[in-house]
């Protein structure tokens, strides 16, 4: 049972990973391209329990370490 902490009115939960698949279905199949950074471009998505998100998609884990896209 992850500890939420409260982040502006979206609960976050630490170390959540989603699968592609889970991906795929909060994007719409990444249908709707709200921007793009440094490391990877992003798209708008919708969780089951009504948030909103972002998805960050790394276009080049060798150009770029973890890290940076972390930081982005």
């Amino acid at each position: 049972n992850p500890v939420e902490q409260q982040f502006g009115f979206i609960q976050l939960m630490p170390n959540h990973a989603f699968t592609y698949e889970e991906i795929l279905k909060i994007t719409h199949n990444f249908e709707t391209h709200i921007g793009e950074g440094g490391s990877g471009s992003v798209y708008y998505g919708l969780l089951n329990n009504g948030n909103e998100v972002a998805v960050k998609v790394l276009k080049d884990w060798r150009q770029r370490g973890s890290k940076e896209f972390v930081a982005e």
